[in-house]
């Protein structure tokens, strides 16, 4: 299986993170895409959102240059200080690219938390559905889903 790496177009903060203390919890949407001619095989590949190493990851269509995680996009996104681990994802709503195969809508599934990036397979349909296999064109509408963090502070920095 080859990883493509996928576009993150955007996060937005459903959840402001709540509770006491220096953890926090809260909910973001992550909307994403596939960018730069990339080409996902359905039964063959995994996409991954975000990466550990310089470039790999994009962001907003740009390359990252440097290793940029989802927790570090979200975590630059907040511009609080906290660190951002993530923890789980779950519910998502439907891509679409009129040419895939096996398309025009692409749902993501087996979404799974990899140190601080997103993985997870294309299909057809929320649950079961075929394998969807993407083209070069640009998607026609960016898929999402909502994943779950803790914004922690340091022992040492104050409320």
């Amino acid at each position: 299986m080859a990883t493509k790496f996928g576009n993150v177009k955007g996060v937005k903060f459903v959840e402001e993170p709540l509770g006491e203390g220096l953890n926090r919890v809260g909910v973001a949407l992550i909307t994403f895409d596939i960018v730069g001619g990339a080409v996902y095989t359905g039964g063959s590949d995994t996409l991954q959102l975000g990466s550990a190493s310089g470039s790999q990851a994009y962001e907003n269509g740009v390359l990252s240059t440097v290793a940029l995680t989802v927790a570090t996009m979200i975590q630059n996104r907040r511009r609080d200080g906290r660190t951002v681990t993530l923890n789980q994802c779950f519910g998502a709503f439907n891509g679409a690219q009129a040419a895939a195969t096996n398309g025009p809508n692409i749902f993501a599934q087996t979404v799974a938390v990899s140190s601080g990036n997103l993985t997870l397979n294309l299909f057809s349909a929320p649950i079961a559905g075929s394998a969807i296999t993407t083209t070069t064109a640009t998607w026609d509408r960016a898929a999402a889903l909502f994943v779950q963090f803790t914004a922690t502070y340091a022992s040492n920095n104050p409320e």
